[in-house]
């Protein structure tokens, strides 16, 4: 979906619907790719499909509520959280598969424990997914598009695609400066958590609102880079803390029992070497990440006209 592809002059309740739309048939058919086993980038695609949906919806949701309930939004907002703990552990066991490589002895075979674990969760994540998409997603997709296929215009005062859209970007933009405004340490999780949201929600706004030939357009690069760093940020940290957490456990257990054991499974491999090491290559990169976000932040927020 590009911005050529509808009128800017349009009713904005029309134009929103139209792009909507056709988001909604991304949607459909990432979710048919999730029935082949041999498609490895169809659960990432179909959670990348879904969020550009969610996305545009929520973006124009002033000119789309009157059709479009939030009872149906919050439906796609749970098949959207039925993908994530699939998707984190699918990136997680491939990066530590990765790792595992440079290490050797014990702290392989910790690494390579811990990749048996998280394949053992993510069947069964996979099996909630599965249910979610069986239970729901056929029946709120068509409430979806049922929804998105009419609207109630006015005779007078409707406003026109490119007056809403515009409105729409400079809110995106203020929420990213805001956000970005209260990360200046590595501690400040939940602000760089947000910052990587805004900057997401603004990217997917403007691939299809922005003009091929605007600075907007052109600063996408460094808009995604910055989304890029923020996520590999935010991913060290949230899998650094389960790894530290997951290590305590052990050890706890380990202590109290006499033997290599956690919640009560008795295992012949000590992982808490490999696990350490895998813990100190997410702190460094979370140290990595953080060094490149400011630098990359005031890269996006020169071409975005934010300084």
């Amino acid at each position: 979906m590009t911005a050529s592809s509808v009128p800017i002059t349009d009713p904005a309740k029309r134009a929103a619907r139209v792009v909507a739309l056709g988001l909604l048939r991304d949607v459909l058919t990432a979710r048919d790719r999730l029935d082949d086993p041999s498609d490895a980038d169809a659960l990432h695609d179909f959670r990348v499909a879904l969020r550009r949906l969610r996305t545009w919806l929520r973006a124009f949701r002033p000119v789309l509520r009157d059709t479009l309930r939030g009872k149906v939004m919050r439906r796609l907002g749970d098949i959207a959280d039925a993908t994530g703990a699939s998707r984190d552990l699918e990136v997680r066991i491939e990066w530590i598969d990765r790792s595992r490589r440079q290490l050797r002895g014990d702290e392989r075979k910790g690494a390579s424990w811990l990749i048996k674990r998280l394949r053992q969760e993510k069947v069964e994540y996979d099996a909630e997914l599965r249910r979610a998409l069986d239970d729901n997603f056929d029946k709120t997709t068509r409430r979806v598009e049922k929804a998105l296929s009419r609207y109630e215009a006015r005779v007078e005062g409707e406003q026109s695609y490119e007056e809403v859209a515009g409105e729409i970007v400079s809110a995106h933009l203020e929420a990213l400066d805001a956000a970005m405004a209260g990360v200046s340490s590595i501690h400040d999780r939940s602000q760089a958590h947000a910052a990587r949201i805004a900057a997401k929600r603004l990217r997917y706004v403007l691939e299809i609102v922005a003009p091929s030939d605007s600075d907007q357009a052109r600063a996408m690069v460094s808009l995604k880079d910055l989304q890029d760093k923020l996520g590999d940020l935010h991913d060290a940290q949230m899998f650094g803390s389960q790894l530290a957490s997951l290590v305590a456990e052990y050890k706890a257990a380990s202590a109290n029992n006499g033997n290599s054991a956690t919640n009560g499974v008795v295992s012949h491999v000590d992982p808490v070497a490999g696990l350490q090491a895998l813990l100190e290559r997410l702190r460094r990169r979370e140290k990595e990440s953080f060094r490149l976000v400011i630098p990359v932040w005031h890269a996006t927020a020169s071409g975005l006209h934010l300084e």
